[in-house]
């Protein structure tokens, strides 16, 4: 069995921790663990990277990844959450990371589909590990019910179109965002950043939680938000984009609607909220439950990349 070197950090996941060596980039400084990364892969090993940690952690799993390409012998490299916009400058920068022996993770079929041709690599090397939920307990406990509409994120968010609904909708709305569009709020809107907290209780307190997200993404996004919502039982009414059908079925477990669509976003809050659709708003929100709590887990999403692992060629 090859041996797994990762800076995917799941020390409660049993399946995980018998598998890899795992390096805590929280433990010691990103020039350490680099090294030390570095140090320790040989070519007959799986290094697997987060693709997804950008600046704050100094593009370490990157960096790594660039390096590890210069070698002779280069170990067979996992990246993850490989949801990159692309664009001619970044395919050039992947060029910089890529060898027969790396094998990209997205998060969504739609990806996996659009991958190869935005990035130049071939199709066998990209392979689905959709996301997770994320909440900090181990067996989330229904949330059903709730008071308004709740909105957090801030990644790929459009807050501007949902601003438009949200005039149509007599619900109040909460809107927890590091980047508030310009322009007025309605009166029914609350809006602006909260700690991490704050963003979880309005998340469990909220009887609908909305992900509107900007039209023409070339990348699936609002995953931990709208995932993390479903488990706990919440209708969700989610954009159009990459991804969401994957988790998401229209009219079972939440609401699809077009993305940039402020007449059918506010169509979508309206009937999620009208007290005439009490029932069946909740059994919308208990088909979601179910449909993620085993499905969309942590140790679901584990069990999938480790399957990758296995696949890779011998």
């Amino acid at each position: 069995m090859r041996s797994i070197l990762t800076t995917l950090y799941f020390p409660g996941r049993a399946a995980w921790t018998a598998r890899t060596r795992m390096f805590d980039r929280d433990a010691q400084p990103p020039q350490r663990l680099l090294r030390e990364l570095l140090d320790r892969s040989g070519p007959d090993d799986v290094v697997v990277l987060d693709g997804g940690i950008g600046a704050r952690a100094l593009y370490l799993d990157r960096v790594a990844a660039g390096l590890l390409a210069r070698r002779r012998r280069p170990p067979w490299v996992v990246m993850t959450d490989s949801t990159w916009m692309p664009g001619r400058g970044r395919r050039a920068a992947l060029r910089a990371i890529d060898t027969p022996r790396t094998t990209y993770c997205v998060l969504s079929t739609s990806e996996q589909a659009s991958f190869p041709g935005n990035w130049g690599v071939d199709p066998a090397r990209v392979a689905v590990t959709p996301f997770y939920w994320t909440l900090p307990e181990a067996h989330p406990e229904p949330r059903p019910g709730g008071h308004g509409v709740f909105a957090g994120g801030d990644s790929l968010r459009d807050h501007a179109t949902l601003l438009r609904a949200a005039r149509h909708v007599e619900a109040p709305v909460t809107i927890a965002t590091r980047q508030p569009p310009a322009g007025d709020a309605p009166p029914n809107v609350t809006m602006g950043p909260v700690p991490p907290e704050t963003f979880l209780t309005q998340l469990r307190e909220s009887a609908v939680v909305v992900v509107p997200l900007v039209p023409g993404l070339a990348r699936s996004a609002g995953q931990q938000t709208y995932l993390n919502a479903m488990v706990l039982g919440k209708p969700v009414v989610v954009s159009d984009v990459p991804g969401v059908r994957d988790h998401v079925v229209h009219g079972e477990t939440g609401l699809v609607v077009p993305a940039g669509d402020a007449d059918a976003l506010s169509d979508a809050l309206r009937w999620a909220t009208d007290p005439a659709h009490e029932a069946e708003v909740r059994r919308m929100g208990e088909r979601a439950r179910r449909a993620v709590l085993d499905g969309a887990s942590p140790d679901a999403y584990v069990d999938r990349l480790l399957s990758v692992i296995d696949g890779l060629p011998a």
